[in-house]
C-alpha cells in the first residue's frame, strides 16, 4: 500500500493569474474515484500568489519567481512530483470524476504500455463548436493512425508517427505517463510554443502509446485561453516547423532514421503551409521565401502552381508598363 509521501499518481496542474478556474479544476481532482493522488499546483509568477483555504495534505503549490510559462511549468512539476505515474491538468479545464481511476486501470493491465492518451469532451461558450471540429479531428487521426482496438482503447502502431505529423487533436495532448518513461521520452520544451504537440510526437517515437477514447477530460472553450486571446496562427505554423524541421535533423544524424523521408516530407509541408498562409494575407514576399524553403526539402506540383500564382501578377504588370 502507498503512503503519502508516495502516491500512486501526481496531477501537476500550471497556473497563471485565473484563481477561480484553478479552484474549479482543482475541485475536479478531489471528486475523483481514486483518491490516491497528490497535486502539484505550480504557480506560474501569479499576481497575488495562489493561496488555498484549509490545506489538504495531498496539494503542494510551487511558486515560480517569474513567469516562465506552460512548458516549464509543466518540468516544474515533473521536477517535484513523486506519483509512479504523471498526470497533467490546465487550470482552465477539470477532470470527470473516473478520469485517474481508468487512465491507471489501462496502465495496470496493460504494462507493455508507458503513456495512455484520453478522450475530449468540450464545454462552454464555445464548446459545440470545439466539440464538431475536436470529432472531426480525431475521426481522420484515427483512421491514419490505425492501431489495435479493443473497446475504447487503441494501442498504436508505427502508424501514428506520420499520423501525428499532419495533425495532433486535443486527446493526443492529454496524457498519463509511467514516470519511468520519461528518461526515454523526456520532458517539455518551453522554447516551442506547441509543447504539448511536441511532446506527444516525442512519446510515440521513444514508447508505447494508446488512447482511451472515452471523453474524460473536459475541455473549456469559452475564449479564456490565452493562444485564443489574439491571433497566433504565424507562430503556430513556425512552431510546427521547428518541430518537424528538429526532426528531420535528427533523423539525418542517426535517429529514428526509419522515419527520415517521412520527417523530411513533413518539414516541406510544414513550410508549404506556413507560405500558403503568407499567400492567402498577401504578403507575396514571405509567401516566395517560405515557398523556397519547402521546395529545397521537397520539390512537388503544388510548389509550381502557388510559386505562379506568386509570380504572374507582377510579370503582367511589369509587361502592361
Amino acid at each position: 500500500m502507498n503512503n503519502a509521501a508516495q502516491p500512486r499518481v501526481s496531477v501537476i496542474l500550471p497556473t497563471h493569474n485565473r484563481p477561480e478556474l484553478l479552484r474549479e479544476a482543482l475541485d475536479s481532482v478531489f471528486d475523483q474515484t481514486c483518491s490516491d493522488w497528490e497535486v502539484m499546483i505550480v504557480d506560474d509568477a501569479s499576481t497575488p500568489a495562489v493561496t488555498l483555504g484549509p490545506q489538504d495534505p495531498r496539494v503542494h503549490i510551487i511558486r515560480h519567481a517569474h513567469a516562465q510559462g506552460g512548458a516549464a511549468a509543466k518540468n516544474t512539476g515533473i521536477e517535484h512530483a513523486t506519483g509512479e505515474f504523471l498526470a497533467y491538468l490546465d487550470d482552465d479545464d477539470c477532470y470527470q470524476p473516473h478520469y485517474l481511476e481508468r487512465a491507471l486501470d489501462v496502465l495496470d493491465h496493460h504494462s507493455e504500455l508507458d503513456v495512455v492518451f484520453m478522450g475530449v469532451t468540450w464545454f462552454g461558450s464555445n464548446g459545440v463548436w470545439g466539440q464538431q471540429n475536436y470529432d472531426e479531428a480525431m475521426q481522420k487521426f484515427q483512421a491514419a493512425a490505425g492501431g489495435r482496438m479493443s473497446g475504447t482503447l487503441t494501442v498504436f502502431g508505427e502508424g501514428v508517427i506520420p499520423a501525428l505529423l499532419k495533425s495532433v487533436p486535443m486527446a493526443l495532448q492529454r496524457p498519463v505517463v509511467r514516470r519511468s518513461a520519461l528518461d526515454r521520452i523526456g520532458t517539455y520544451r518551453p522554447d516551442c510554443l506547441l509543447w504539448d504537440c511536441d511532446w506527444a510526437i516525442a512519446a510515440a517515437l521513444n514508447s508505447r502509446t494508446a488512447l482511451l477514447s472515452e471523453q474524460l477530460y473536459r475541455q473549456r472553450a469559452a475564449g479564456q485561453g490565452y493562444s485564443s486571446k489574439r491571433d497566433r496562427t504565424v507562430e503556430q505554423l513556425q512552431s510546427g516547423i521547428d518541430i518537424k524541421d528538429r526532426l528531420w535533423q535528427q533523423s539525418r544524424a542517426g535517429q529514428h532514421q526509419q522515419y527520415r523521408e517521412i520527417f523530411h516530407r513533413a518539414a516541406a509541408d510544414a513550410w508549404f503551409d506556413l507560405a500558403w498562409h503568407y499567400h492567402r494575407q498577401g504578403s507575396r514576399l514571405q509567401a516566395i521565401q517560405a515557398l523556397f524553403q519547402s521546395a529545397r526539402r521537397h520539390l512537388g506540383p503544388a510548389h509550381l502552381k502557388l510559386f505562379t500564382r506568386l509570380t504572374l501578377p507582377t510579370f503582367f504588370s511589369k509587361l502592361k508598363s
